[in-house]
């Protein structure tokens, strides 16, 4: 009896182990993960770093939605491939998005 409740147990934290590491991988999937940065001018058609008045690190659909009212006034930049990012002034595209700008 004994030796059954143990082999019970241990099924169920393999099960659970298991259920958790799929949880974990959705997540990374899930909507709204991607994300980029939605970038506002003073200056329509300038997105010069002088000219930025503010940046939100936004889910990309969200930040695509808000861009498309006005895309001279606003924008999404994907910071990746940014030299700031590149050469690590930055730690990430989301670390320039929330700091650079400030």
């Amino acid at each position: 009896m004994n030796v059954f409740v143990k082999s019970a147990m241990l099924a169920t934290m393999v099960i659970a182990a298991g259920s958790m590491a799929q949880a974990a991988s959705k997540k990374a999937d899930a909507a709204g993960q991607d994300r980029t940065c939605l970038v506002t001018t003073k200056t329509a058609g300038s997105f010069n770093d002088a000219d930025v008045v503010s940046t939100k690190w936004l889910p990309r659909k969200a930040a695509e939605a808000q861009a498309s009212k006005d895309p001279t006034m606003v924008r999404i930049f994907d910071y990746e491939q940014d030299p700031l990012v590149i050469n690590g002034t930055y730690a990430s595209a989301e670390d320039l998005c929330n700091k650079h700008f400030n």
